[in-house]
């Protein structure tokens, strides 16, 4: 199995900035993680050759990271950057796989990732026909992924459940989204985001060794689960240094640097409609309502509206709507942005 770790920006690029209180930025935190995950599957999955966009405080261009990965004929892609917002309290991780834009959230962070292209010489050549401010611009890469979106959606999940289980972060959940690094990639592709560099908890917890430690196990313990089931290779299970322990399930010490909003606070939503495939929120099926979760569930796409902070409250939401646009309507409770049984 061949894997390609992509460290996020890098050189003249900085990445973004966070609060502003430290010298490093996005650029050096993604490479550190990136670093460290590299050591750990070198270490403990003899069996994975890694490939390295950058090793050090230089710029590939989205196109040369691109090449690497398809030259290498890579089995797997994994970008890895940090989030950033004009809100403070923004806080938590997110996985992004390739497909159609689902909410502004999602076409908000592709634009500020791929914006990295105007970075570039004689970029309007480079990227002829790709403007990352244009949202048509990326309906055309939908089809590109299809192929491998289950299996970057089965990673994005498992990175996404060890950032949550093993680490104690706010799952924001795997979104779809056209990145242009893992729109080009012949292979199962994803964009990590750490956290919020914008939110001065986050930015702190991952300037900490601590936590690109337990960033980069974490990611790590995906790589290796995704590996065992589609490229069996010989493994050692433990990280010896670093890390979080398989006996930890959340680390204190990483859990009180996250004091914000509680992961697994129990809401209750209404499920409205699933379908096989992706459906944009503006469709018309929606009725106008704004579709706050979308989730994968056996092969199948669902979503939910809402986040009532009792059943009653949900219930009378779903009466509302079963009224309405949706007669098949149920209420069902979430912790974080996953289904939960009571």
């Amino acid at each position: 199995m061949v894997l390609v770790i992509d460290a996020g920006h890098g050189g003249k690029d900085p990445g973004n900035l966070g609060t502003g209180r430290f010298s490093q930025t996005e650029k050096d935190i993604t490479l550190d993680v990136a670093t460290k995950l590299h050591r750990y599957v070198e270490e403990k999955l003899p069996g994975v050759q890694v490939i390295m966009t950058r090793t050090g405080d230089s710029y590939p261009t989205l196109q040369d990271r691109v090449r690497i990965s398809n030259d290498a004929q890579a089995d797997l892609f994994i970008s890895i950057h940090c989030d950033a917002f004009d809100k403070p309290s923004a806080s938590g991780s997110s996985t992004f796989v390739m497909g159609m834009h689902k909410s502004e959230e999602s076409l908000r962070v592709a634009m500020q990732e791929n914006a990295a292209i105007f970075q570039e010489e004689d970029y309007e050549k480079r990227y002829e026909g790709f403007d990352p401010r244009d949202p048509d611009t990326y309906i055309a890469l939908a089809l590109r992924q299809n192929v491998f979106l289950g299996k970057s959606l089965e990673l994005g999940k498992s990175i996404q459940d060890q950032f949550r289980d093993r680490v104690g972060r706010k799952d924001r959940g795997v979104k779809q989204a056209g990145y242009y690094v893992i729109s080009f990639t012949n292979m199962p592709s994803v964009l990590v985001e750490l956290g919020f560099l914008t939110n001065p908890a986050e930015e702190d917890f991952l300037r900490s060794e601590q936590g690109k430690d337990y960033m980069a196990s974490a990611i790590f313990r995906a790589v290796r689960d995704y590996a065992n089931t589609h490229h069996p290779v010989e493994s050692v299970p433990e990280i010896e240094t670093g890390g979080v322990p398989d006996d930890i399930a959340v680390p204190e010490a990483v859990a009180a640097t996250e004091p914000l909003e509680v992961p697994d606070a129990m809401v209750y939503r209404v499920q409205v409609c699933a379908s096989s495939s992706p459906i944009p929120q503006d469709d018309p099926r929606f009725g106008g309502q704004p579709v706050v979760v979308e989730y994968i569930r056996n092969g199948l796409y669902k979503y939910a509206v809402g986040a009532a902070q009792t059943r009653a409250d949900a219930e009378a939401l779903m009466r509302t709507l079963r009224s309405g646009e949706f007669p098949d309507a149920f209420v069902v409770p979430f912790k974080g942005s996953e289904p939960w049984e009571e």
